[in-house]
């Protein structure tokens, strides 16, 4: 009886220590999650000022709901589509360097680490100098399939209205036909869909500088709706260390 209670005893304690262990892993590596925000210059930041864009908000919004992420600040203003074709390789790279990201200082705590998932968000400027809605959605599949051959996460977005050059809000104008085609896009390469433009719409003027681009309040918007449709969190692999305890 002795020794069954003394073995008994061993097992707790070395589960015990494993779980210690994980959770001083976990305390460590808070940040160690990583999302890319890839777009144009709502994504960069701009109405608030150059690099301070939706990013920052969804950070925080992620951390006060208990999910510690690092965000990076993929946008670059005024990209068109096919821009964004070539430079999503950045971002997708093995070991991947952020020094000539975009307009924003370098943002060398990200240096070498790549994000899990990738948020997509572009097609506003291809709406604004004429590129077909076509080669926007091609644009945007590529990107996609990029993503997913690199085995990053893809979420695609829908575009945000345009008032300030009068393109149409969500579903009405040149903006509804390319967010038709997103929308289509997503249901045809399985992604999932962040429907920024409806989140937004009517009230867009309300929260934009100047009918294109975001205030705070328009931030707050755009990332609660990324966080609603967030891929989960990554799954923590024990590696077989405390099933084999278990089983002792």
């Amino acid at each position: 009886m002795r020794n069954t209670f003394s073995n008994i005893r061993g097992r707790l304690l070395s589960i015990g220590m494993v779980l210690c262990i994980l959770c001083a892993a976990g305390s460590a590596n808070a940040k160690d999650e990583i999302i890319t925000a890839f777009g144009d210059s709502i994504t960069e930041g701009l109405c608030r000022g150059v690099c301070n864009g939706y990013f920052q908000v969804l950070d925080s919004i992620m951390d006060a709901n208990g999910r510690q992420v690092g965000i990076i600040n993929g946008g670059l203003g005024g990209e068109l589509t096919h821009n964004g074709v070539k430079r999503i390789d950045i971002f997708l790279a093995e070991n991947p360097t952020y020094e000539k990201n975009n307009h924003c200082p370098w943002q060398s705590q990200f240096e070498g680490k790549r994000g899990r998932i990738i948020l997509i968000m572009e097609g506003a400027n291809d709406a604004i100098h004429g590129v077909s809605w076509q080669t926007t959605r091609d644009n945007l599949r590529y990107m996609i399939q990029k993503s997913k051959a690199a085995t990053v996460i893809p979420v695609i977005a829908t575009v945000t209205p345009d008032y300030k050059y009068n393109m149409g809000s969500c579903n009405s104008g040149i903006i509804g036909v390319y967010n038709n085609a997103i929308r289509a896009l997503a249901v045809s390469e399985q992604v999932t869909l962040a429907d920024q433009c409806n989140a937004t719409d009517p009230d867009w003027g309300n929260l934009t500088c100047e009918g294109l681009h975001p205030t705070y309040a328009g931030d707050v918007r755009i990332s609660n709706t990324w966080y609603n449709v967030m891929p989960g969190p990554p799954v923590v692999s024990l590696n077989g260390t405390l099933l084999l305890l278990l089983r002792q």
